[in-house]
């Protein structure tokens, strides 16, 4: 009888309190997601012929990666 005291014990469960964090989309992710889907409608009006970015004259070429990029960063830095 001894050896079922000493089982039960051992055995107590205790209760732990799990609290959830829910993530929030910040200010840097909603810029960061706008500017990745203007890179993405860039690049797509640049196929149709249509030059979305034309005030950065021959730089316009590279906008669509560079807007990406930065987008991704914006994205990727609130995540931490």
């Amino acid at each position: 009888m001894n050896t079922n005291k000493q089982l039960t014990k051992g055995n107590t469960m205790k209760k732990a309190m799990i609290i959830r964090e829910e993530e929030k989309t910040s200010v840097t992710q909603i810029i960061g997601g706008l500017m990745i889907g203007f890179a993405a409608i860039d690049f797509i009006a640049s196929y149709a012929g249509f030059n979305l970015t034309q005030f950065l004259g021959s730089a316009s070429r590279f906008s669509p990666i560079v807007f990406g990029v930065i987008g991704t960063i914006l994205v990727n830095s609130s995540s931490k």
